[in-house]
C-alpha cells in the first residue's frame, strides 16, 4: 500500500506527504548521509539545528563493523544513531563500485534481511552500479542482474519499506526496462542509480535523460529518489523532473576539501575575499577569520554552512512548487552553468511528459526566463485547447493585433473590441497576438493570456513559436479578408512571416480597422452570450452549448474591472467566474447545467458506492475511492463528480490527475465545492 500522498504540484514535481514508520516528511526532501562513526553533526542537530527530516546512513558499513552491527541487532538503527526520526538505508552498492569488492562481498539477500532486521524505515535492495565508462552490453547485464535481485528481495521487506533502484546507464531505453519491470512489483520507493559519476562529470543532461525515462513507466504513487544528488544547484531541476528524495555527504567531503556550496555554484574558501551568504555561520564571521581556524573547525564551519545551503534550497523548492514557480527557479540555477542550461533544454524538449502530470494553474503570473518559457506547460495546453475546442471558425472578417499581453486587452484596445461586441463571430473574429500565441477575444481573461510577462526584446525561439501558434489558427479558419492592426509591439513582426489564401492587409491605426469593417447585418442583445459559448467550449468540450439556453441567463460585472463575475438564472447562480483565471466555477445546478450540455468525459469522476453519500454531503472525494477517472484530466480542472449510476453528486476541484487518482489510495483527489446536499 502506498505511503504517499500529493498537496501541491508543478511540472513533474510533488509537494507531498511520505508515511514512514518513524513519522511524516514533506517532499521534495534532502537526506544527508550519516556515517555511523565519522559523522560530527549528530542526526538530532541535523533535524533540529537545520531542518532536515531524515537521515541516510548505510547499511553495508554498520553490518561490516562488529562493534555497530551488535548495537544496531540490539537497540535498531535508531538507537545506534541516537535519532528517533525516519531513517533510510542503503545496501553498499556505491562502496561496492567505489572500492571494486568482490560480488560475494555483500549478499543481496542477507543486506535486506539485516536492514528490516535493524528497524530501517526505508531499506533498499543491493543492485549493481554500472560504470559510464564501459559499455552497452555490460550495463545491460548489471540491469538484468539488478533486476534479477530485485524479484528476489521484494520478498524479504516484512514492513519494511523498501526501494527498489532503477539502472540502465545512459541508455533511455534500458532504463525504461528496468523501470517497466520495477513497477510490477511490491516496492515503495524507487530511486535512480548509476548518476552519481554523471554529475561529478557534469553530465546533468544524462540525468535528465535518465530520470525522464524512468519516469514514463514508475507507478505515479511511489517517491523517486535521486541518488547521490547533493548540490543545491540541481535540486530545482530534478525536481522539476519529478524527483521527490535527494541525498548526499556532498555538504562533508567538500567541506574537507574547503569547497562553499551556494545554489549558483560552488566556491573555494581560500579563493574568497568575503563570505558569499547570510547563513549563520557567514553572518557572523569574517573570510579571514574563517581561514585561520584549525583544518578541524574550519572543516565544521564549512560543512554547517553547507547544510544550511542545501535546507535553504530545498525550502525554495517546496515553496516554488505550492507557488506554482518551480519553472522559473530551475531556469535561474541553469543559467548558473552551461551544463545545467543544457539539461534545462533536454527537460524542456520533454514537454508533452510533463505537461501531462502538470496541474492547471490557479492564476500564477508566469515570467519570462527565455527560451524555456515558450515550452511552459500552461502555454502549451491553452494553445491545445484553442485548437481543439474554439467554436469559431469560420467569419467574414479577421481581425489581429500584435501585443505584449502586460495590459489588459480592453485598456488598450477598447475601440476594437466594441466593434467585435457589436458583431457576431460569423462577421468578426478578433485575434490578439502575443508572444504566447494566438489569443482570441472572447477568451482575453483565461489563464495564462493575461498573466505572461515578457519583455520588448524576445529570443528568436519565442517568436518562432509564437510564429507557429499564429499560423495554427490562421489556418483553422475560413475568412474572407484579414486585418493586421500595426503597432509598437515585439509580435508585429510577425505578420511578415503569415502565410495565408485570403488577404491580410496591414493598417496602422484603430480607425483604419473600423474603415475595414461592415456594418453589423443584426444587433446583438448581449455579447457575452458569445463569450461564455467560447468559454464552455474551451474548459469543458462541451459541444452542445446551444442546450444550455444562454439567452435565459443572467450576466453579473464586476463594477471595479468590468469582468465578468456571476451567470445566473431566475436569481440563482449557476457559475462564478475566477478573477485570476478567468473560468467558470459552477455551483450544483451549474453542474447539472453542463452535465446535461454535454461535458467531455475527461471532466467527469466516477465514485464507488462507499463513497457516493458522503462526497453528496460535501465531503472531499478521496482517491481511494475513485471508480473512474479518464488519464486525460489534470489537476486544477473544475470536475463533476458522479456515482456509478452517472448522477452528479457534486462538483469541485481535482487535486490530482486522473491517472494519479486511479493510481493513489491517499490524500484527496476532488476538493468539492458544492454538493448535491450542501
Amino acid at each position: 500500500m502506498s505511503r504517499f500522498e500529493i498537496k501541491a504540484k508543478d511540472g513533474l514535481s510533488r509537494l507531498g506527504v511520505f508515511t514512514t514508520t518513524h513519522g511524516k516528511v514533506t517532499t521534495p526532501l534532502f537526506m544527508p548521509v550519516v556515517h555511523p562513526a565519522k559523522s560530527v553533526i549528530s542526526p538530532s542537530s541535523l533535524v533540529e539545528e537545520f531542518g532536515f527530516q531524515m537521515v541516510i546512513t548505510n547499511s553495508y558499513i554498520i553490518n561490516s563493523k562488529d562493534k555497530f552491527k551488535a548495537k544496531a541487532l540490539d537497540e535498531g538503527v535508531h538507537g545506534l544513531l541516537g535519532f528517533d526520526g525516519p531513517i533510510m538505508t542503503d545496501s553498499g552498492t556505491f562502496q561496492m563500485y567505489i572500492h571494486e569488492l568482490p560480488e560475494e562481498e555483500i549478499d543481496p539477500l542477507e543486506i535486506v534481511t539485516f536492514q528490516r532486521e535493524i528497524g530501517s524505515d526505508i531499506g533498499t535492495i543491493l543492485d549493481v552500479f554500472s560504470d559510464p565508462k564501459v559499455g552497452r552490453l555490460k550495463v545491460e547485464q548489471d540491469m538484468e542482474l539488478s533486476l534479477e535481485r530485485a524479484q528476489m528481495s521484494v520478498g524479504e521487506k516484512g514492513e519494511m519499506l523498501l526501494a527498489g533502484t532503477v539502472q540502465g546507464g545512459v541508455y533511455q531505453d534500458l532504463r525504461e526496462k528496468s523501470a517497466s519491470a520495477l513497477a510490477s512489483m511490491d516496492f515503495d520507493v524507487h530511486p535512480i542509480g548509476g548518476v552519481v559519476p554523471l554529475m561529478e562529470r557534469y553530465r546533468y543532461a544524462d540525468v535528465v535523460r535518465a530520470v525522464l525515462a524512468s519516469k514514463k513507466h514508475l507507478p505515479v504513487d511511489r517517491p523517486v529518489h535521486l541518488f547521490g544528488c547533493g548540490h543545491p544547484v540541481f535540486f530545482s531541476i530534478a525536481a522539476l523532473l519529478g524527483c521527490d528524495f535527494f541525498d548526499s555527504a556532498s555538504y562533508a567531503k567538500f567541506a574537507e576539501a574547503g569547497r562553499m556550496l551556494l545554489p549558483s555554484g560552488t566556491v573555494h574558501l581560500e579563493q574568497l575575499r568575503e563570505l558569499p551568504c547570510e547563513c549563520p555561520v557567514c553572518s557572523t564571521t569574517t573570510v579571514e577569520n574563517l581561514k585561520g581556524l584549525s583544518k578541524d573547525k574550519q572543516d565544521l564551519a564549512l560543512m554547517k554552512h553547507n547544510l544550511y545551503i542545501t535546507a535553504a534550497e530545498m525550502r525554495r523548492v517546496r515553496n516554488a512548487i505550492s507557488e506554482g514557480k518551480l519553472l522559473e527557479l530551475a531556469s535561474a540555477r541553469a543559467r548558473s552553468h552551461p551544463s545545467l542550461y543544457e539539461a534545462l533544454q533536454v527537460l524542456m524538449d520533454s514537454y508533452d511528459q510533463i505537461e501531462q502530470m502538470d496541474p492547471v494553474a490557479d492564476g500564477t503570473s508566469i515570467f519570462y526566463t527565455g527560451p524555456e518559457t515558450a515550452r511552459h506547460p500552461a502555454l502549451i495546453r491553452f494553445h491545445k485547447k484553442l485548437m481543439d475546442r474554439y467554436p469559431y471558425r469560420k467569419t467574414e472578417t479577421l481581425v489581429m493585433i500584435p501585443s505584449r499581453g502586460s495590459r489588459p486587452f480592453s485598456d488598450t484596445d477598447p475601440t476594437i473590441i466594441d466593434e467585435a461586441r457589436k458583431r457576431k463571430p460569423e462577421e468578426l473574429i478578433l485575434l490578439f497576438v502575443t508572444p504566447m500565441g494566438a489569443i482570441p477575444w472572447e477568451l482575453e481573461h483565461v489563464h495564462p493570456a493575461q498573466q505572461c510577462l515578457f519583455p520588448d526584446r524576445i529570443d528568436e525561439f519565442t517568436m518562432q513559436s509564437a510564429q507557429k501558434r499564429l499560423q495554427q489558427f490562421i489556418d483553422s479558419v475560413s475568412f474572407k479578408s484579414g486585418v493586421w492592426l500595426s503597432r509598437d509591439a515585439p509580435t508585429d513582426k510577425l505578420f511578415e512571416g503569415i502565410n495565408a489564401l485570403a488577404s491580410i492587409d496591414r493598417v496602422a491605426g484603430a480607425s483604419d480597422v473600423k474603415k475595414r469593417l461592415p456594418e453589423p447585418r443584426s444587433e446583438i442583445k448581449d455579447w457575452t452570450a458569445r463569450k461564455m459559448t467560447a468559454l464552455l467550449s474551451v474548459q469543458w468540450g462541451i459541444s452542445e452549448v446551444s442546450r444550455m439556453n444562454l439567452d435565459s441567463m443572467d450576466f453579473t460585472f464586476s463594477r471595479a474591472t468590468g469582468k465578468l463575475r456571476h451567470v445566473s438564472r431566475n436569481g440563482e447562480i449557476l457559475f462564478t467566474v475566477v478573477p485570476s483565471t478567468g473560468l467558470l466555477t459552477p455551483t450544483y445546478k451549474g453542474g447539472l447545467e453542463i452535465l446535461s450540455a454535454g461535458v467531455h468525459e475527461d471532466y467527469i469522476v466516477k465514485m464507488d458506492e462507499d463513497a457516493a453519500e458522503f462526497v453528496a454531503k460535501g465531503k472531499s472525494a478521496l482517491a481511494k475511492f475513485v471508480a473512474h477517472a479518464n488519464s486525460e484530466l489534470r489537476a486544477g480542472e473544475e470536475v463533476l463528480v458522479v456515482d456509478t449510476e452517472g448522477e452528479l453528486l457534486g462538483v469541485g476541484r481535482a487535486v490530482l490527475s486522473g491517472s494519479e487518482m486511479m493510481a493513489f489510495n491517499r490524500g484527496v483527489a476532488v476538493a468539492i465545492r458544492h454538493s448535491k446536499r450542501p
